[in-house]
């Protein structure tokens, strides 16, 4: 495949349901999750009457199941992306991405997702059980969904665990509740076989590289705002050069994050091109750590009380950029591809991923 196909393919998204869809959910957030709310969830470990509410109202609105029509009917990622950025915006305390994210993986495999809400982790096998470690939204997961390794090399297999069997440790968390999670192998309902080189691990890096770009643009507003309204030395401290500079920096980052995402998440339909991913989530943590610092920096000692909604995101970005492998973890993955790949130019290897959306280093997945 060519650019220009590539380009074609990318057309195809459906950008009014992408719209819409965006607009739905950023109305029912704008309501219902507030700082309040993510305070009240935080509060209380994960369990909110409010919390249970808005999960009651994005189900009602169809953004529940969004993703899980079967076959090629159903929505694909350039639908979603819009809507996983707001979530991440708001901060979502109720786990609609990972459920989307399952419906997604459920059709990759060519099976449907039980009933009920789900979250996706990576596990591991140790003996006769399967381990997951810091499982978002745990406690309110009807299911649990996991790859492991299938009978051909670069294959995975997509298993179903159910939430109520599994045995649970609390990991420890700065923003969302986390869990430690296993099950013994007998619990594993076989979903099916995934596409080469997919798993939770990627379709879990995409998924939150979105939530991450939506964040640091809310982290860049509250920063913004506030260096407008503080008044030091008779002036606004946005009009200081030095603090101009700083939010100028994180608003590259955040441009870039964003940037990242689109691409991760930008064809029609589920595929998704796995050095995309990987520069898009090793992006999305840099822009963690830069806005976040900086944010914090311009704040000073407010940006961190409890009374102030700074820390609500940024706590989340922090947790968010070590979920489905850190910034070094996909800079190792790109690194050794690239080597892999033995480009005459590297810039060859980012004209390729930037514009051909099936191409990719086909070591990034291994």
């Amino acid at each position: 495949m060519n650019p220009t196909q590539s380009n074609e393919l990318d057309l195809q998204v459906d950008e009014q349901t992408a719209a819409m869809l965006a607009d739905s959910v950023g109305r029912i957030l704008s309501d219902l999750c507030t700082p309040a709310l993510l305070r009240g969830v935080q509060e209380s470990d994960g369990a909110s009457r409010e919390a249970d509410a808005l999960w009651v109202q994005l189900r009602d609105a169809g953004l529940v199941d969004a993703m899980r029509a079967d076959g090629a009917d159903g929505l694909g990622w350039g639908e979603m992306r819009a809507t996983i950025e707001a979530c991440g915006r708001f901060g979502l305390p109720v786990p609609l991405v990972e459920t989307l994210a399952a419906q997604a993986l459920c059709r990759l495999a060519g099976a449907s997702l039980p009933d009920g809400t789900a979250t996706i982790a990576v596990a591991r096998l140790d003996g006769i059980l399967i381990v997951a470690e810091g499982v978002a939204h745990a406690s309110r997961a009807d299911h649990v969904l996991v790859s492991v390794p299938g009978q051909n090399t670069g294959s995975a297999q997509l298993l179903c665990l159910p939430g109520a069997n599994a045995r649970r440790q609390p990991s420890i968390g700065i923003a969302e509740p986390r869990e430690r999670m296993s099950w013994v192998r007998e619990d594993a309902q076989v979903l099916g076989d995934l596409p080469d080189g997919v798993d939770t691990l990627l379709v879990g890096a995409a998924v939150r590289s979105a939530q991450i770009a939506g964040a640091c643009s809310r982290v860049l507003e509250i920063s913004t705002t506030y260096a407008s309204d503080r008044v030091q030395f008779g002036r606004a401290i946005s009009k200081f050069q030095a603090i101009q500079q700083q939010l100028a920096l994180a608003g590259e980052w955040t441009a870039m994050a964003a940037m990242g995402s689109q691409l991760a998440l930008r064809g029609p339909g589920l595929q998704l091109d796995p050095v995309r991913v990987a520069s898009a989530k090793q992006v999305a943590g840099t822009a963690v750590q830069l806005c976040c610092e900086i944010a914090h920096a311009v704040h000073g000692a407010i940006g961190v009380t409890a009374e102030y909604d700074l820390q609500l995101f940024t706590r989340r970005l922090w947790t968010w950029n070590t979920d489905f492998g850190s910034s070094l973890y996909w800079a190792r993955r790109l690194g050794a591809a690239l080597i892999d790949e033995a480009p005459e130019y590297s810039w060859d290897c980012v004209i390729r991923a930037s514009g051909d959306q099936a191409s990719g280093l086909a070591s990034i997945s291994r």
